[in-house]
C-alpha cells in the first residue's frame, strides 16, 4: 500500500506538470512517450519483442501518432499509414521464419489502439481549447482512476460476488458498484475544484453537472471494460503485471488500460453533449 501511495503521488505530480503545459507540444511529447512505453509492455507480454526491427517499427509509428494533428503529418496521413502497412508486410516476408502473422496483427492493433486512444487528449485540446481540453482530460483520468480506487476499497470491504472470476478474480460486483458511486462524487468534486482554479486564473467555465452525473456512470462501466480487456491479455499470456515501472501499480499499461477506453467515449459524448463551456 505504501508503494502504491508513493507512486500515485509521483504520478499526480507529473500529471500536474503536463496540465500546466497542456497548450504546448509537451502534451504531445508526453503522450508519445507513454504510448511507446505502454506498447512495449504489451509487445513484451505477448512475446512480440523478439524481432527487434519489428519492435522498432511499431514503436516508431506509435511515437508519431500524437503528432498527427500537426499540419505536416495531417497532409500526408494516408501516405504515412500506407507506408507503415507496407513496411510491416515487407518485414513479415523478409523474416517469415521468425516473425509470424499473428505477431504482426497484434503489433499493428496495439500500435493503433494505444496511441490513438491517448491522442484523444490532443484532439480535445485542439477542438475545445486548452482550458476545456484539460477539463475533459481530468474527467477521463478521474473516471478511470477514481472508479478503480473506489472499486478497490469497496471490494475489500464489501466484496462477495465475483465480477469476472477467471479474468480478474479479485474484482467483485460490490466493488464495481462502489467504484461507480465513488467516481460520481469525486469526479464532480474534481470538476468543481478545477472550475474554481481556472476561474481564479481568469478563464471561468460553467459545468453541466446534470450531464456530468449522467455520463460518469457510463464512463465508469467503460473503464471496467478497459481494465478487464487488459486483464484477459495478461491472463492468456500468464503475466501478473505488464511492467514494474510504477511500484504498487505495475507498468504504464496497468495504469492506463481503463483510460484507453474512456478517452474516446468522452470525445464522442462531448460532440453532442458538452460537459462544460467557457464563460466569456
Amino acid at each position: 500500500m505504501k508503494q502504491r501511495i508513493i507512486s500515485s503521488i509521483i504520478g499526480l505530480g507529473i500529471l500536474f506538470v503536463v496540465l500546466m503545459f497542456f497548450d504546448t507540444m509537451l502534451l504531445n511529447v508526453a503522450l508519445s512517450v507513454i504510448s511507446v512505453m505502454a506498447l512495449y509492455e504489451l509487445l513484451h507480454a505477448t512475446g512480440c519483442t523478439k524481432n527487434k526491427l519489428f519492435s522498432i517499427l511499431v514503436s516508431a509509428f506509435a511515437a508519431a501518432v500524437p503528432f498527427f494533428s500537426v499540419q505536416l503529418f495531417t497532409r500526408n496521413l494516408m501516405l504515412i499509414c500506407y507506408l507503415y502497412v507496407l513496411a510491416l508486410f515487407s518485414l513479415l516476408l523478409a523474416t517469415h521464419n521468425k516473425l509470424h502473422i499473428d505477431q504482426v496483427a497484434m503489433g499493428f492493433t496495439f500500435s493503433l489502439l494505444v496511441p490513438f486512444s491517448l491522442t484523444i487528449f490532443v484532439y480535445l485540446r485542439d477542438r475545445d481549447g486548452a482550458v476545456l481540453g484539460a477539463f475533459y482530460a481530468l474527467i477521463i483520468l478521474g473516471s478511470a482512476w477514481l472508479s478503480d480506487t473506489g472499486a478497490y476499497f469497496a471490494g475489500r470491504t464489501f466484496g462477495k460476488h465475483k465480477l469476472a472470476p477467471y479474468i480478474s478474480p479479485k474484482k467483485t460486483v460490490e466493488g464495481a458498484v462502489g467504484g461507480l458511486l465513488f467516481a460520481e462524487v469525486t469526479v464532480s468534486l474534481v470538476a468543481f475544484l478545477y472550475s474554481l482554479a481556472v476561474g481564479a486564473l481568469g478563464s471561468p467555465i460553467a459545468i453541466n453537472y446534470k450531464a456530468l452525473l449522467l455520463v460518469v456512470p457510463v464512463l465508469s462501466l467503460v473503464s471496467i471494460l478497459g481494465d478487464l480487456s487488459a486483464s484477459i491479455i495478461k491472463r492468456q499470456y500468464h503475466v501478473k503485471d505488464f511492467g514494474s515501472i510504477m511500484p504498487g501499480h505495475g507498468g504504464v499499461m496497468d495504469r492506463f488500460d481503463s483510460a484507453l477506453m474512456v478517452g474516446p467515449m468522452v470525445f464522442l459524448i462531448c460532440m453532442h453533449l458538452p460537459l462544460a463551456q467557457l464563460l466569456h
